[in-house]
């Protein structure tokens, strides 16, 4: 079968054209709607009294629902993953401005920790539920303990430096989606890549924490790999089926390359800071 709207191959059992993400059971009720008419020419009056045209009514008239995925248009894919990326650093604003006093009562371990099992939870429902709510459900799960740990990292960090760092965040993730859209094939390959300068730049951040040593390039390194993050996240969105739940999931996806690329920006900046006054 092929896709009425971009002409792409679509898999036996696939509900979204891979492609476009056009809903591969409204192109089978139109085919089906439109052999009806075919045959009611051949055959009028009422000798088609009983067929399965209500089938047909049935399929097109899907509507958007939390607890089933449905298709989007790429607009609305957009709009829905944009809007779930600004309720969590919203909320982590908030938690920001409100827990900082509470959060530095809490034991950092005990913070970490619960963060570690939230999160993991929060990613694993998100990765794995098809379902637009419960995804957002497990987004919630990440973002929200996020907020708390980022309540206790900036509560010891000068003011100004906590708003440039927000700022420099926020400049460097937009030209960072502007050139995924403007080379889209070429950060839809860097996976792999990313990966790799990952692993090996936390393999040397480990070894350098159990010798008791701190180097500046480590925190920079990583920033790069994240802002490389950010645009394969992204390129990788835009070529995903255009549906409720992909839009989430890739949300979920960027905010934790958007918020990893925060801390490392701050926690370069506090060490340099420190340097300065020494």
């Amino acid at each position: 079968m092929y896709c009425q709207n971009c002409g792409a191959p679509i898999k036996t059992g696939e509900k979204f054209c891979a492609n476009c993400g056009s809903s591969v059971v409204t192109q089978q009720a139109a085919d089906l709607s439109a052999a009806l008419q075919a045959a009611q020419t051949v055959f009028p009056g009422d000798a088609l009294a009983g067929s399965p045209a209500g089938l047909a009514d049935a399929a097109l008239s899907e509507t958007p629902s939390l607890t089933k995925d449905f298709a989007v248009s790429r607009e609305r894919f957009n709009l829905i993953l944009g809007g779930t990326l600004l309720w969590g650093f919203v909320l982590n604003v908030v938690f920001c401005l409100l827990f900082t006093d509470a959060v530095t009562r809490i034991d950092y371990s005990v913070l970490l920790i619960g963060y570690v099992v939230l999160a993991f939870g929060g990613i694993m429902i998100n990765k794995f539920s098809d379902k637009p709510l419960w995804s957002f459900v497990g987004y919630n799960m990440v973002v929200l303990p996020l907020g708390l740990v980022l309540s206790a990292v900036v509560a010891g960090e000068d003011p100004q430096a906590v708003r440039e760092t927000f700022q420099i965040t926020a400049g460097v993730t937009t030209g960072m989606l502007l050139l995924s859209n403007w080379k889209p094939d070429f950060f839809s390959k860097i996976g792999p890549c990313l990966l790799g300068a990952l692993l090996l730049t936390v393999a040397g951040e480990l070894v350098l924490f159990l010798f008791n040593r701190s180097f500046q390039l480590i925190n920079v390194l990583v920033a790069l790999i994240f802002c490389g993050y950010i645009g394969y996240d992204w390129a990788r969105a835009q070529q995903r089926p255009c549906t409720a739940d992909n839009a989430i999931d890739s949300a979920c996806a960027l905010y934790l390359d958007i918020i990893n690329l925060l801390l490392r920006v701050l926690a370069s900046r506090s060490r340099s800071s420190s340097g300065r006054k020494k």
